[in-house]
C-alpha cells in the first residue's frame, strides 16, 4: 500500500519564475489556471442537464514585491505606442528536500491584464504589486513523479 511522506509534501518556497527566460527573483507568488468553458446541453427524458466543453481558458494571478519599474514600462507600451507584449512564463518547482522530482509548466502567450501605477501604504514592511494575466497554451516539461 502507497502512503506519504511528509518529507516528500512540496515546499512553496522551493521554486522559480523566469518571463521570457529571465529569473525573476522578487516573486511572491503566483498562480495559474485553466478553466474549461462548457455549453449546457438539455437531454430529452433528463432532468439533470448535460455539459460539454467547447473550449479553456487560462487566466493567473502573481504578486511580485515592489523593486522596479518593469511592469509600469510594459503597461506603458500599450498606452503610447499601442505595443501590446506578451511573454513565455516558466514556473519551476524544485524542492531538493523532496523526492517528487522537478516540475516545470511553460504558460505561452502570457498577457499582463492590470499593472498598479502608483501606490504607498504606511503600514507595509515592502511594498507588493499584483499582476493579473491571461495566457493561451501551456505545456508541461517535466512532471512530479506520480508513484509513491
Amino acid at each position: 500500500m502507497s502512503k506519504l511522506r511528509a518529507q516528500n509534501t512540496i515546499s512553496g518556497k522551493e521554486g522559480r519564475l523566469f518571463l521570457d527566460g529571465e529569473e525573476m527573483a522578487h516573486l511572491k507568488n503566483i498562480e495559474a489556471t485553466i478553466e474549461k468553458n462548457k455549453a449546457a446541453i438539455p437531454i430529452m427524458g433528463r432532468r439533470m442537464e448535460g455539459h460539454k466543453t467547447t473550449g479553456a481558458s487560462g487566466t493567473g494571478n502573481t504578486t511580485f514585491y515592489k523593486v522596479t519599474s518593469r511592469f509600469i514600462k510594459i503597461m506603458l507600451e500599450y498606452i503610447k505606442n499601442g505595443q501590446d507584449l506578451y511573454f513565455t512564463m516558466q514556473v519551476v518547482i524544485d524542492d531538493p528536500s523532496s523526492d517528487r522530482g522537478v516540475e516545470r509548466v511553460t504558460l505561452y502567450d502570457v498577457n499582463f491584464d492590470s499593472v498598479k501605477v502608483a501606490g504607498l501604504d504606511v503600514e507595509a514592511e515592502a511594498l507588493e504589486e499584483e499582476l493579473p494575466f491571461t495566457f493561451e497554451d501551456i505545456d508541461l516539461d517535466n512532471a512530479l513523479n506520480d508513484t509513491f
